[in-house]
């Protein structure tokens, strides 16, 4: 499954009249690797650039001498339909676009909120209310999330407040360019030389499309998924080097049995395993194990064992997102 990149205005736009698309070099970088999605709002936003742009070029086609000395007929000037053209190149447009939208109108009070708070994506200042657009753009991608089956995505943007919008949700990776996204992409993976080193590592053939994602874990390591004929395959990796691999079925289920311990025994003996595999974890896994540490008291009761404390106690100081607001009063109140 390749990843999805979403783009806003200011990566693709173009006024010129030969192609709808702007940014042509980066978008076919992009198109190799990767999805391209773009909002409906960049599209209308595109679509008025080039309208300006054509009607006043046109204009000035008829305005100038030459279109009279050359005897061009001004009927045939005057009748060209600018909207019509833009739609043809929309429809003859080279690369493939998914177009995203908002459908559910209940996002508009959020904006309400949004613009009233000065919060981003909308400006700070007193004096503009600028931020609308990016506003639409920034909900559009919220919606697309959880519609798709890989709740990720990479968005190409440069504007600073609808960065930092984005930048606050973990499963939004903004970017600037194509060479941002690869070092930042499971793309990265896909060269002849390192797929060798898996191959003789685990010992197996694969190809790029094995590798489904990645994560950087506990050490700051990058963790590669890899799915070879239905098992599931994790290896770790620093800066190009293979430094362990696991099946996820090993861990996963222990990982279910510590969450939902019955008694103290089985969650010392789930930790004890465990301990073998945390470099493999990724965040989603590391906060239900934290958040069961707060809600299980099976674990909540023994949290200053030795064992305990040493495990959840790294996860915690390894984390850099806690999502439940409970679990982290718990665990600041414990670990620091």
């Amino acid at each position: 499954m390749k990843e999805k990149v979403i783009f806003d205005t200011n990566i693709i736009r173009n006024a010129e009249a030969k192609n709808f698309l702007g940014g042509r070099n980066e978008l076919e970088r992009f198109a190799d690797v990767a999805d391209i999605v773009i909002p409906d709002i960049v599209i209308q936003e595109i679509k008025r650039q080039k309208r300006k742009n054509l009607q006043s070029n046109k204009q000035k086609f008829l305005d100038n001498p030459f279109h009279n000395l050359l005897e061009i007929d001004e009927t045939n000037t005057n009748a060209f339909d600018v909207d019509v053209y833009i739609e043809k190149l929309v429809n003859d447009e080279d690369f493939t676009f998914e177009t995203i939208d908002i459908k559910d109108n209940n996002v508009l009070p959020k904006i309400k909120e949004l613009a009233v708070n000065k919060k981003a994506p909308f400006e700070g200042r007193d004096n503009t209310d600028k931020g609308f657009k990016d506003a639409l753009l920034y909900f559009s991608v919220l919606e697309y999330l959880q519609e798709i089956p890989n709740k990720n995505v990479f968005v190409c943007v440069r504007d600073g407040r609808l960065k930092e919008a984005l930048d606050a949700h973990h499963n939004i990776t903004v970017v600037e360019s194509y060479d941002e996204f690869q070092q930042k992409s499971v793309s990265q993976f896909f060269g002849d030389y390192f797929i060798e080193k898996v191959n003789d590592f685990l010992g197996f053939k694969i190809t790029n499309k094995n590798i489904i994602r990645f994560w950087i874990n506990v050490n700051v390591n990058q963790v590669i998924l890899i799915n070879k004929d239905d098992d599931i395959y994790v290896v770790e990796v620093d800066t190009g080097e293979i430094l362990g691999a696991a099946v996820l079925d090993e861990y996963s289920p222990i990982i279910d049995k510590l969450v939902e311990s019955p008694n103290f025994g089985i969650t010392h003996d789930c930790i004890a395993y465990l301990n073998d595999y945390i470099n493999f974890f990724e965040e989603d896994q590391i906060n239900r194990i934290l958040d069961a540490s707060y809600e299980n008291d099976q674990i909540r009761w023994i949290i200053t064992d030795d064992d305990i404390k040493q495990f959840i106690g790294f996860l915690y100081e390894n984390t850099e997102l806690i999502y439940n607001p409970r679990t982290l009063q718990f665990l600041q109140e414990n670990f620091e």
